[in-house]
């Protein structure tokens, strides 16, 4: 009876140290569970901002492209302004040439008004005086 008392003391303690070390074991189990869990909250948070961030780049992206067309109309039509400018000033040189000429043929004739001429060559004269001398005009005295 004693050593039956003995031995169910020891299997007692044998319980109740397998009942500890489960214990411990599912406390551990918890903890690495919860662990887990936050673990899986903030990866999802972190693919929502990524998601978020990569709308955005791709929304700023879009705007870029968008800017950058815009950008080349741009440099398109300035450079037809440009040349439709240099096309008109060139126009504007050679009609100012064929004037000098036909004001210097009607200066050549016998009978002409000398004083319209006169101002005619003045109303020239003032005229170059406004653009640069690369320009056709001419270097104006400094004092």
């Amino acid at each position: 009876l004693r050593r039956a008392k003995i031995n169910q003391e020891a299997a007692v303690r044998k319980a109740e140290k397998a009942t500890q070390i489960a214990s411990d074991a599912r406390a551990v189990a918890s903890a690495a569970a919860d662990q887990a869990s936050s673990a899986r909250a903030q990866a999802e948070q972190d693919a929502r901002q990524a998601t978020a961030a990569r709308a955005a780049a791709e929304a700023d992206a879009a705007q870029a492209r968008a800017a950058r067309t815009a950008a080349e109309a741009a440099l398109a039509e300035s450079t037809r302004a440009a040349q439709a400018a240099e096309d008109a000033v060139q126009e504007a040189r050679s009609r100012v040439e064929e004037a000098e000429v036909f004001l210097a043929e009607v200066r050549a004739k016998p009978g002409s008004a000398q004083g319209a001429l006169w101002w005619i060559d003045r109303e020239l004269h003032e005229a170059k005086a406004y653009l640069p001398a690369s320009k056709g005009g001419y270097a104006k005295k400094k004092f």
